[in-house]
Parts: structure tokens; C-alpha cells; sequence
């Protein structure tokens, strides 16, 4: 290729999750007949800082600006709010972005980062919202900013038949403070499921303990822990699984939780905060599985009505599931970039 990109993503990528997002969006772009360039920012020896938000972002948000330069492109996707903090005003650009500052770092981790990301906002020339939820937000920070919902492609996981789902509870806490692991262990204390397994990914078993040992938490029976998964093992154990259980503080979208109704797999979840995606199908779905207070009795009610769902009513939750996701699937997002964000962009 000769001459700049149409479009140059700068690709934060602290999580799988944004990674293989940032991967799908380049693939979208080029698929509708653009050329684009993907910057990966690394942090080096500064990641040792990241100890405090305020800290992590001006860390992050140095080492997005360093590979910014090097992107040749008539127009610039920040992959994530981190991302584009402490860019100069150069180039049309887009921001993408779970959710905002002003949602996931309130208090003194924010202090700088809030009113920095208000005015990034208002000099986009294009806001890119994984949920409809983060882009209201966006609007009242950037009033008038145009805003083109992009959440990233979940595809069809494989998925055992709804009577030939396996006595097994899957959960994630890679993260296990933000996921709530210490509140799970208190309600799979309270879950009386003889043979039933809750199988926790993404934490080392020691880890786990360390973390539960400091908030007095006890493990109890039938929990295995399964470490970090290859994605397709951990969709292999979520597409066999009777359900996904997921007690998260806050989620940023959520992709786990989207796993589990892409692969038709009931989700028992406490009402996390954030821009949650999977909570409103979750509760139209199957309320009972949805434990409004984050306390460990409701989170048992809700993994307990979860697993004793029969075939028919995971048959149905199944069919249902696959209806929601229908709008997440990688031709449907492939039809918003190539029809709604490339126009705006390359204008």
C-alpha cells in the first residue's frame, strides 16, 4: 500500500477482550473496501506504575500518543477513552469505548481524567460506543457529537444440546475484586445442588485463595479452579455448561456474560453497575435468574433457579437468546461500519 491508510486504529489492548475488538473492527474496515493500519501500544518498563487509576491512565495514555506517530492515516480510531486522553489535536479521529471515565473512575482515580475526557469528547469527529447505554452518557458530556454504536462481534460459540447441558456452573474473575469472587463463594455456599461444580476461570487457584483468605471467605464445596482458559476451551465449557454466573461489581459491557446467551447458556447475575449489555435481555429472558441486590442469599436464588431450569426452559431460553444476539453478530456490525462509521470518517 502507498501512501497513508484510510483509517490507523490505536489499539490500547489491555484486555483480550479489546484486543480480538480492535482485530474485528481492522477486518470490518478492510472489508468494506477501506484500507487501515492497526498501531499496538505497548507500555514498557512504565507498566510498573499502574498501581493508582490516575497513574494507570497517564501511563496508558503516554504510551497510546508514542505509537499514534507512527500511524500514517487520514483518520484515527482510539481504542478506548485511555487511548485518547493525551493525544494532540491532530487528524480527524474517533473514540471507541466500553465506557466512560465519568462511569468506571469516579472519586480521586478520575480527578484528572473526567473534565480531560469531556473535551476529547466534543472534538471527535465521531463518538463509537460499544452500548447504547455508554453513548447517552456520551451525549450529555458531548452534546451534538455524532454517535454510531459499535459494540464488538460475539459469534456463535458451540453449544451443547439444552437437555445434554452438563452439572456445572461456569464463572470469570480475572479480576477477582471488580467480579465480586468473594460474593460468589458466599452464594455458592448458600446453593444446596448436590454434583453440581462451579468451575472459575480466568484466576490461579493461588491467587484465589490469597484473595479470599483477606476477606475472611471461605471456599466451599464443588468449586474447581480452572486458571486461564484458550478462548476455546473457555467457550467449550460455557457452551456445555447448565449456566454462567457472573457477580461482578461493575462491567463495562460484559463480554463473558454475552458468551453465555450467544451459546444459549442461562445467565445467573447480580445487576452489576455499568454500561452492563447482557443485563436487560437477562431480566426479559428469565428475571428470576437476576438477583437485584448484590447479596450472597439472591445471587443463590438466582444460580439455584439457573440450574434447575429443565430442557424445555433452556430450550426456550436458547431460542430467545438467539434472537438478542442476532444484532451482535459479525455481518450486522460489519454492515454499521461499512454504512454508518467509514462515511462519517472518510467525509
Amino acid at each position: 500500500m502507498t501512501g497513508p491508510a484510510d483509517i490507523g486504529i490505536v489499539s490500547l489492548g489491555t484486555t483480550l477482550g479489546w484486543l480480538r475488538a480492535d482485530a474485528a473492527l481492522a477486518d470490518q474496515v478492510r472489508a468494506a473496501g477501506a484500507s487501515c493500519e492497526v498501531a499496538t501500544v505497548r507500555i514498557g518498563p512504565a507498566g510498573a506504575l499502574r498501581r493508582h487509576p490516575a497513574a494507570t491512565d497517564v501511563v496508558e495514555g503516554l504510551a497510546a500518543r508514542r505509537a499514534a506517530r507512527g500511524l500514517d492515516a487520514r483518520a484515527l480510531v482510539y481504542s478506548s477513552v485511555t487511548a485518547a486522553l493525551l493525544q494532540p489535536p491532530r487528524r480527524p479521529f474517533a473514540v471507541r469505548f466500553d465506557s466512560l471515565a465519568i462511569q468506571n473512575r469516579p472519586g480521586a482515580g478520575g480527578a484528572w481524567q473526567r473534565p480531560r475526557e469531556r473535551a476529547v469528547l466534543a472534538r471527535a469527529r465521531l463518538l463509537l460506543p460499544w452500548s447504547e447505554e455508554a453513548a447517552e452518557v456520551a451525549r450529555e458530556l458531548a452534546p451534538g457529537a455524532e454517535v454510531v454504536v459499535l459494540p464488538p462481534p460475539v459469534e456463535e460459540a458451540p453449544a451443547a444440546a439444552p437437555d445434554e447441558r452438563e452439572p456445572v456452573v461456569a464463572a470469570y474473575a480475572g479480576n477477582p475484586d471488580k467480579r465480586g469472587l468473594d460474593l460468589l463463594m458466599r452464594a455458592w455456599a448458600e446453593l444446596p445442588a448436590p454434583g453440581a461444580r462451579l468451575v472459575v476461570c480466568g484466576l490461579e487457584r493461588t491467587a484465589a485463595l490469597r484473595f479470599l483468605g483477606r476477606r475472611g471467605v471461605p471456599v466451599p464445596g464443588g468449586v474447581e479452579w480452572a486458571g486461564s482458559l484458550p478462548r476455546a476451551q473457555w467457550l467449550s465449557l460455557v457452551g456445555r455448561a447448565a449456566a454462567l454466573a457472573n457477580a461482578s461489581v461493575f462491567e463495562d459491557w460484559g463480554i463473558a456474560p454475552m458468551e453465555a446467551l450467544s451459546a444459549g447458556t442461562p445467565l445467573a447475575t447480580v445487576a452489576s453497575g455499568g454500561p452492563y449489555e447482557a443485563l436487560a435481555p437477562a431480566r426479559r429472558l428469565a428475571p428470576e435468574l437476576v438477583a437485584e441486590r448484590r447479596e450472597p442469599a439472591a445471587l443463590a436464588a438466582a444460580l439455584r433457579a439457573a440450574v434447575s431450569m429443565d430442557g424445555s426452559e433452556r430450550a426456550r431460553y436458547a431460542h430467545e437468546a438467539a434472537a438478542v444476539m442476532a444484532a451482535y453478530r459479525p455481518d450486522a456490525l460489519a454492515r454499521t461500519v461499512a454504512e454508518s462509521m467509514l462515511p462519517r470518517m472518510l467525509a
